[in-house]
C-alpha cells in the first residue's frame, strides 16, 4: 500500500518534539509585551492636538459669533442717536471701525433702547469678546508648545503633526521654530 509507506518514513509527532529542549514542559512567554514610551509619548500628543484642534474650533466659533453680536449692537446704538466717540469708548475699539461696521450693517430700524442701555450691553459683549479671544490665544500658544515639543523630540514628523493639528505642515515648521529653545541668560559678570 503505497499510503502506508509515506506514515513509515514521517516520524509520528510526539509531545518531546517542542519549542524547546524540555520538550513538553519547555517556557512559553504568554504575557502582553512593555508598550514602548516613544509610542505612548506620540499616542499622547496625537491625542492632544485632537483635543486642541476642538477645542480652537469651539473658541473661534464663538469668537466669530460675539464678534458679529458685537458688531449689530455697535450699529443699533448709533441708529439709536448714541454718539460714536461713547460707543467706541465703550467698545474700546477706533471710532472708523464703528463707523464702518454701522455702514455694513444697512438700513436698521431704532430699537427705542435708551443710551446706557446700549452703552452697557456694548462694554459687556466688548469685555466677553476680549475674553473669548483671550481663551483662543492661549489654547493657540498650547498648540504651539505641543508641536513644538513633538517636532523637538521627532515623535512624528511634520505630515503626522499637520493631519493631527489641522494645519499645514510648512506653517507648523514656521510656527515651532525658535519656540522651546533655551534663551541665553545675561551674565551678572562685570565688564
Amino acid at each position: 500500500m503505497p499510503g502506508r509507506e509515506i506514515h513509515v518514513r514521517i516520524p509520528p509527532r510526539s509531545a518531546s518534539t517542542g519549542t524547546g529542549a524540555a520538550g513538553a514542559a519547555a517556557y512559553r512567554y504568554r504575557g502582553v509585551p512593555k508598550p514602548d514610551p516613544a509610542t505612548a509619548r506620540a499616542q499622547q500628543a496625537l491625542a492632544m492636538l485632537a483635543q486642541l484642534r476642538t477645542t480652537l474650533a469651539l473658541r473661534s466659533s464663538r469668537v466669530r459669533a460675539l464678534t458679529a453680536e458685537l458688531g449689530d449692537c455697535l450699529a443699533q446704538a448709533v441708529c439709536d442717536g448714541v454718539k460714536v466717540a461713547a460707543v467706541a469708548k465703550a467698545a474700546g475699539q477706533p471710532a472708523a471701525s464703528i463707523r464702518s461696521a454701522t455702514l455694513a450693517r444697512g438700513e436698521l430700524y431704532p430699537s427705542g433702547q435708551t443710551r446706557s442701555g446700549h452703552l452697557h450691553l456694548i462694554a459687556g459683549l466688548a469685555s466677553e469678546l476680549a475674553a473669548a479671544e483671550g481663551a483662543r490665544s492661549d489654547a493657540e500658544e498650547q498648540r504651539t508648545q505641543v508641536l513644538a515639543l513633538a517636532r523637538k523630540s521627532r515623535l512624528l514628523d511634520d505630515y503626522q503633526l499637520a493631519g493631527a493639528s489641522g494645519l499645514k505642515s510648512d506653517e507648523i515648521r514656521k510656527m515651532t521654530r525658535g519656540v522651546g529653545l533655551r534663551v541665553a541668560q545675561p551674565s551678572n559678570r562685570p565688564a
